[in-house]
């Protein structure tokens, strides 16, 4: 038996505690990305991860939204059930410090440069429009005042003069945008657009997705993701609704958000999270060294060129003009992508053996909206292969499918892998906060309410929530409840919990 002094000289007998229990599940390692299945895109997602040393999932996900936004304005796909968009939604899951940003600033590089570009020329045209515009005011009040017309059964006025119209906002880039602001952007701009964010955090935690606009949010989300056609409808404004748009997302968040985003119940019930596909790589950080090797150097100044290769891609496919529906100046009207037979063949295998899974007791039974939207999905990123490698394409290949189909098998892992993490509730989330503070930021053996009030995570600073988070780190086994008095923190406890760091 073990024998603890305390410093009011009393012994007890101690008991050796068990391991602690995880809060959440524990997030199993993550397999390898699938290089063979990404077809035109594996040489980018190389470089950009050989020259930040980032998990190459990272660098998928941000190739693959970019790929998607440059592509998604072109064309749609034929599936199983009619065509759709090539717009592609990812959620990108890593602790800071893993070169999130790094990734997508290579990745996104192109596109940022026509953006600035686009930007520039639209500053100008704007300026001739509002010249255009007061010239066009000062001749409508000399005009005199005259009875309409009636020509044919119809009032009209056969002089009337139609008002300049605005330029439309070219920039395809958003970094920071509520539901509403994104469909005042489609309304007045570029009908292909891509919300990307290495701070999804304040996405997930900002106006948008607060208890009252969360629903709404994710809803407008959704529907964009389908390609559908938006309503509009405001006191404050003419009713409209907005056709022929497509919108990519790509969203970096910690693992700590990830697990409410995960949690979330409204999020999947509504659906968006069946929509997005996420990664969330094992860490390289301790593993990045800086060296001046030779086969170092080449690897980089190869990753160099390929990198420029895909920028001069992206500038490319940037520059194709967008089919816009004549009687528009911008709706898209994409022409239709066609699957082979082979192609269509093999997707309705993967429909059957998705399917199959999907029943009870089987792989997918948890995760039912994601699995009955992967063959879509895959579908989505054959395409997207397609017009990357060929704009000018008319059909997906089996080839180009099989792509699409085994990508869609990864990100179905991965999905499993981040759902059997859990889907912890607010306390839970609340008392894995404090459990971290306690295990990284609290070096002493012993802690008690007082100094958890003063000293820890600021959001857990009131007396019920703590005295929650306690119970429940007390039932995990994160903190043991021991007798006697202990001076912590510079005062003397009767009620003090032992933290335990192991497990």
């Amino acid at each position: 038996m073990l024998t603890n002094k305390f410093s009011t000289g009393e012994s007890y007998v101690f008991t050796p505690q068990p391991e602690p229990t995880a809060l959440f599940g524990e997030l199993r390692e993550a397999e390898p990305v699938p290089w063979e299945a990404l077809g035109p895109l594996a040489d980018p997602i190389r470089s950009i991860s050989t020259l930040t040393q980032a998990p190459a999932a990272i660098a998928m996900q941000s190739v693959l939204t970019v790929a998607s936004t440059v592509t998604q304005g072109l064309a749609d796909a034929e599936s199983l059930h009619g065509h759709v968009p090539l717009s592609v939604f990812a959620l990108t899951i890593a602790q800071s410090g893993e070169r999130k940003s790094a990734c997508d600033a290579l990745a996104t590089a192109a596109v940022k440069r026509v953006d600035q570009e686009r930007e520039r020329e639209y500053r100008l045209a704007k300026r001739v429009f509002e010249a255009e515009l007061l010239e066009f005011q000062k001749g409508q009040r000399r005009k005199p005042n005259k009875d309409l017309e009636v020509i044919e059964g119809d009032l009209k006025d056969p002089d009337v003069d139609l008002a300049p119209e605005p330029p439309l906002v070219p920039t395809i880039l958003i970094s920071d945008v509520t539901i509403e602001g994104l469909h005042r952007r489609l309304e007045t701009g570029t009908p292909s657009v891509a919300v990307m964010t290495d701070e999804g955090g304040q996405f997930f935690g900002g106006h948008s997705m607060k208890r009252e606009n969360a629903l709404k949010t994710a809803a407008g989300f959704s529907k964009l993701w389908d390609g559908s056609p938006i309503s509009k409808s405001r006191a404050s404004s003419e009713p409209s609704v907005l056709y022929g748009k497509r919108v990519s997302l790509h969203l970096m968040i910690q693992p700590g958000v990830a697990q409410t985003v995960v949690g979330d119940p409204m999020m999947k019930d509504q659906g968006l999270l069946s929509r997005v596909l996420i990664a969330w790589p094992d860490s390289n950080i301790g593993s990045r060294q800086i060296t001046r090797d030779p086969s170092r150097i080449a690897a980089e100044t190869k990753a160099k060129a390929k990198l420029l290769k895909f920028d001069e891609r992206i500038t490319e496919l940037l520059n194709v003009k967008l089919p816009i529906h004549p009687e528009t100046r911008a709706d898209l009207d994409p022409h239709r992508l066609q699957l082979s037979d082979r192609a269509r063949a093999k997707l309705e295998d993967f429909y059957n053996r998705v399917e199959h899974a999907s029943n009870k007791g089987e792989a997918f039974e948890y995760i039912t909206g994601f699995a009955a939207k992967a063959p879509e999905m895959a579908v989505r990123i054959a395409g997207v292969q397609t017009l990357y490698a060929d704009e000018f394409a008319t059909e997906i290949t089996e080839g180009m499918m099989s792509n699409g189909i085994s990508m869609m098998e990864w990100y179905l892992t991965e999905m499993l892998r981040v759902s059997d993490t859990g889907r912890p509730n607010q306390e839970l989330c609340a008392s894995e906060d404090l459990r971290l503070w306690l295990v990284n930021r609290w070096a002493e053996e012993f802690i008690d309410k007082r100094t958890m009030m003063k000293n820890g995570p600021g959001h857990l600073r009131d007396g019920n929530t703590l005295d929650i988070c306690i119970k429940k780190l007390i039932e995990y086994g994160w903190l043991v409840r021991e007798p006697g008095r202990q001076v912590i923190n510079g005062a003397n406890s009767k009620t003090y919990w032992r933290v335990v760091r192991r497990g």
